[in-house]
């Protein structure tokens, strides 16, 4: 009898000593917990779906009470619960407001423009195109600031051509599109007066005169007027003038001879050819037969010849002397 009773008498002093440690040892070494966190995780859902970002709704009542992290985090509570946890803290919990999505503005479509276009050339309305439709918005909205500072630095780079098609968008003409064939009465329906033929030995000189009138470089264009008059090439600088006052030049592959050019240029030819019968006759009423022009001109050839072989006798001679 005493062999069973000794074990069990020793098993339950252990035990009572056993339970003695352990409750010493929880209250010895008891982590404290912050009664808000408490309260905090009695608030929330429990659901531990990890949306706030935390481990879960003991992990979110921690770091709310103890890390200062967002109050609105909760999504499954929603205001009512950040309401709460907004008492337990002793702050006043405003939830933010979701902004709606923009609307899209509707697209605005652009009415084709009716009225009497600016005179300019098609090539000038293709390269001043964007500077044309500012200053025309500008002035159709009314910015004044905006249209006078494109008005000051068309004067500042000297360009008295895009000035005056302001002048003309003020008064109510619009800018065509520069792709399209101008309309009647702009300055591509009234082409230079030259022929064909000529337009088409000179394209190349009377579009970069263009070019240079059209951008404002007055050094370029009359840098060209300058050759043409030391060449004498007067019908070119004719041409130059009727560029400068608006006119275009035409494409020689499209362009038909223009009458009144073709019958100036036959002018020209016919007053050659009076004045070719006029010294004949004068010539032939000498009598000598060396007023002939055809004459003249071989007499001047053979003078010449003469006077080379003068020269070059003499060139000779002063160098066998330098010997």
């Amino acid at each position: 009898m005493e062999a069973i009773i000794m074990p069990v008498v020793v098993l339950g002093i252990t035990g009572v000593l056993m339970g003695l440690f352990l409750a010493f040892a929880s209250k010895k070494f008891e982590v404290e917990v912050d009664p808000k966190v408490e309260a905090i995780l009695a608030v929330l859902p429990g659901a531990n779906c990890g949306a706030c970002g935390f481990p879960g709704c003991a992990g979110y009542a921690a770091g709310v009470a103890l890390e200062g992290a967002k109050m609105t985090l909760c999504a499954p509570g929603g205001p009512k619960v950040a309401a709460k946890i907004g008492d337990i803290m002793g702050v006043a919990v405003e939830m933010p407001v979701k902004k709606k999505p923009a609307a899209k503005k509707p697209v605005e479509k652009k009415v084709a423009q009716t009225g009497e276009p600016i005179s300019a050339s098609q090539e000038f309305i293709e390269k001043n195109k964007r500077m044309l439709m500012k200053f025309k918005d500008a002035f159709d909205a009314g910015d004044k600031e905006g249209y006078e500072k494109l008005e000051n630095l068309a004067k500042m780079a000297k360009k008295d051509e895009l000035l005056k098609y302001y002048e003309e968008i003020k008064a109510g003409k619009i800018v065509p599109d520069g792709s399209a064939p101008a309309a009647a009465g702009a300055a591509s329906a009234n082409p230079i007066s030259a022929t064909k033929e000529f337009v088409e030995k000179n394209k190349r000189m009377l579009m970069k005169f263009k070019e240079a009138f059209d951008a404002g470089d007055k050094e370029g264009y009359e840098k060209l007027e300058n050759l043409a008059k030391m060449a004498k090439k007067e019908e070119l600088l004719k041409y130059y003038e009727e560029i400068k006052a608006g006119k275009i030049v035409p494409d020689p592959a499209t362009m038909a001879d223009n009458p009144a050019a073709k019958e100036e240029a036959s002018k020209v030819e016919t007053k050659v050819g009076d004045s070719k019968k006029q010294e004949a006759a004068y010539c032939s009423t000498l009598g000598d037969g060396l007023c002939v022009p055809e004459q003249n001109e071989k007499t001047k050839e053979e003078l010449k010849n003469k006077l080379n072989h003068l020269k070059q006798q003499k060139g000779q001679k002063r160098i066998n002397s330098i010997l």
